[in-house]
């Protein structure tokens, strides 16, 4: 199970872990994803001294940034459902004496008291996993009053990718967006912000444009898309190598493009009434 719409929501049972972290660090590398990582960093809006919770941490490179933020006084505790991820962030953090501690939990239930936290950050992690809203509800219980919570999460049905054949990418694209968990996770989470009680609640969209199939199909496995839509027996070997065949000529005519959105939404966690 190396796909990587379904395989993130359970890395340690792929038998390819490899194939995810590469992923992850070819994510990391690129200005989009460091531009709004930036951005919910600020929006956590954190001070010398502060507990933040970073829930889905990978390989830990967000988590390491937190802690410069908060100083030695602080403290950045990072979860993830993954032993192998976790093992890669503690490999990663290793000998840089910062205030960071990793730990296997489910992000649907914290393992945390009430309030135990100045602020908690999610980044992609909602959509691999069964009840994101029920995961944004313990981030909130966590937090303490005046605290921040902030998430950036896809919406999947905004993944476009140009063709001549419209019926055949809808039908892969679709496939895509089905493989993840919780694929439109981005457009509910205004409402999951909602029902935690969250306030101030603000939505930024953030749109990565890829121009470049080689890359593309690194960060939305369109080629491994086309062969399991046509396992799945929704198109034979023919429309899916036409449909393939057609990214390429698009590609060698510096024609092709493709795009998704995500959203980065944040709130305020409210003083409790007097």
């Amino acid at each position: 199970m190396s796909y990587l719409a379904e395989g993130f929501a359970n890395v340690d049972s792929t038998g390819n872990p490899e194939k995810f972290v590469d992923c992850l660090k070819l994510l990391m590398s690129l200005p989009y994803f460091q531009r709004y990582k930036h951005k919910t960093f600020d929006l956590l809006q954190l001070g010398e001294g502060d507990r933040v919770l970073e829930v889905g941490c990978g390989g830990g490179e967000d988590a390491i940034a937190l802690a410069d933020r908060v100083g030695a006084t602080g403290r950045v505790v990072a979860l993830d459902s993954s032993q192998e991820m976790l093992a890669l962030a503690n490999q990663h953090a290793a000998g840089l004496n910062l205030p960071v501690q990793f730990v296997l939990a489910d992000a649907q239930n914290l393992p945390f008291a009430d309030e135990s936290f100045q602020a908690a950050r999610v980044d992609r992690t909602l959509q691999h996993i069964r009840e994101p809203r029920r995961a944004v509800a313990e981030m909130a219980r966590v937090v303490a009053a005046g605290g921040r919570v902030v998430a950036m999460e896809p919406d999947w049905e905004t993944f476009v990718v140009n063709s001549d054949d419209r019926a055949l990418t809808r039908t892969m694209l679709n496939y895509w967006c089905d493989g993840f968990t919780s694929g439109w996770v981005g457009r509910y989470l205004p409402a999951y912000f909602t029902a935690a009680g969250l306030v101030n609640i603000e939505i930024s969209p953030e749109t990565l444009v890829i121009r470049e199939l080689k890359l593309a199909d690194k960060v939305f496995d369109l080629y491994a898309t086309a062969r399991r839509v046509q396992e799945a027996g929704r198109l034979d070997f023919q429309q899916a190598q036409g449909w393939l065949a057609g990214l390429e000529q698009l590609d060698r005519e510096g024609q092709f493009f493709c795009a998704f959105t995500g959203f980065v939404v944040s709130g305020t966690k409210p003083q409790s009434p007097q």
